[in-house]
């Protein structure tokens, strides 16, 4: 299996690997490997989010004024 080398790794870095690695219960070279596997997937979409929210706020049955009409009103004052 390849191997991955990386030099100059401050101190402080370092440390605060290992102790993301305690915390997850891995050793230092899993906890690595596990990052750069959730680096390297794809970005989520943001639309999936704002389009689950959309959805949600039909579902709830709840209507919201325009604010277009607001802003008409406020400057007609």
């Amino acid at each position: 299996m390849p191997q991955l080398v990386i030099s100059d790794v401050e101190d402080s870095l370092l440390e605060q690997l290992r102790e993301r690695a305690s915390a997850h219960g891995r050793t230092t070279e899993a906890e690595a490997k596990a990052i750069l596997a959730a680096a390297m997937q794809a970005p989520p979409n943001p639309w999936d989010r704002i389009n689950a929210f959309r959805q949600q706020l039909e579902r709830s049955g709840r209507t919201f004024s325009d604010s277009a009409e607001l802003l008409r009103e406020d400057r007609d004052r």
